[in-house]
C-alpha cells in the first residue's frame, strides 16, 4: 500500500496498519515511525514512480493530489480509494473508509466514533456565551487566511470561534485589514520550517501593527492542525480552551 498525502499515512498508522505500508507521501512525517518509510513524493507524484512500488492499493486525497497521476493509476489498474478531508465530518468518514478497505471496519468504527465523541463534548462547550471573533492564518507574509468552507474554518467554528473572514477559500488579507478588523484571537499554526517567517511577521511585518498586534495568539503545531488527520481532534481541543478562555 501507498498513500500521497501525510494525514493518509496517519490514519493508516492510526488503525495499526503500517506493516502494509511500502511507501508514503514526502511529508509524513508522523508518527516517527513514518520517517523510515520510502518516499513516493509530494502531493503532484509521478504516476510511474508510485507504480514502481507495485502497491496492491494507493490511498490518494481528493483536496490534495493532483487529479492526473491519480487518473493514470487507476487507468494502470492499481486500486486507488480517494479520501476528501475538506471537513471534520469528511475526516471521520475517512477514518471508516479507510479501515473498511483495509478489513478492519469495526476497529475504524470504534476509532472514528471515539474521535467524534471528542469533537460533540467541544461542541457542548462551545454553546454557551458569545464566540470570540478569530482570524486563522495559514500563512504570514502574505497573510493568508482560513475562508468559509474551508477544513479549517470547520475546526475553528467548531471549537467555538466567530471566523471573521466571511470570503471562501485561502484569501490573502491586507495589513490594513490585519489592522483596523475587530479580532480577538488569532490562531497560527507553526513549525520548525515556518517559525522564522512568523516571528519577522510579528516583529516588523503585517502582524507587528494596529489591531491584529493586540488579538490574543494561539500557536499550534502545524501539521497537527492543518493535516485532515486524527491529530486534528486533539487541535480542536487545544483550541477550544484557548478560545473559551478569550470570552
Amino acid at each position: 500500500m501507498v498513500t500521497l498525502a501525510p494525514n493518509l499515512t496517519e490514519i493508516v498508522f492510526a488503525l495499526h496498519c503500517e506493516s502494509r505500508l511500502v511507501g508514503v507521501s514526502e511529508y509524513s512525517d508522523y508518527p516517527e515511525a513514518a520517517r523510515s518509510i520510502p518516499r513516493v513524493g509530494g502531493l503532484e507524484v509521478s504516476a510511474e514512480r508510485v507504480a514502481s512500488f507495485r502497491p496492491d492499493l494507493v490511498l490518494a486525497s481528493r483536496d490534495g493530489n493532483a487529479r492526473g497521476p491519480v487518473l493514470a493509476l487507476e487507468a494502470a489498474g492499481i486500486p486507488v480509494l480517494t479520501v476528501s478531508g475538506g471537513s471534520l465530518d469528511a475526516v471521520l468518514a475517512g477514518i471508516r473508509q479507510v479501515a473498511a478497505r483495509l478489513g478492519h471496519a469495526a476497529e475504524g468504527e470504534r476509532f472514528a466514533a471515539g474521535l467524534e465523541a471528542r469533537r460533540r463534548e467541544v461542541l457542548a462547550r462551545a454553546l454557551p456565551g458569545g464566540r470570540p471573533r478569530a482570524l486563522l492564518l495559514v500563512w504570514p507574509d502574505p497573510p493568508q487566511a482560513a475562508g468559509k468552507g474551508t477544513f479549517l474554518d470547520d475546526v475553528l467554528t467548531s471549537a467555538g470561534g466567530l471566523n471573521v473572514i466571511t470570503s471562501s477559500g485561502w484569501p490573502v488579507v491586507s495589513p490594513e485589514y490585519l489592522a483596523t478588523a475587530e479580532i480577538d484571537v488569532l490562531v497560527v499554526p507553526e513549525s520548525g520550517e515556518t517559525r522564522e517567517a512568523w516571528d519577522r511577521a510579528f516583529a516588523s511585518g503585517a502582524l507587528s501593527r494596529g489591531a491584529i498586534a493586540r488579538a490574543r495568539l494561539v500557536r499550534l503545531p502545524e501539521s497537527a492542525l492543518t493535516r485532515p488527520g486524527p491529530r486534528v481532534f486533539e487541535m480542536l481541543e487545544r483550541l477550544a480552551d484557548a478560545l473559551a478562555r478569550s470570552r
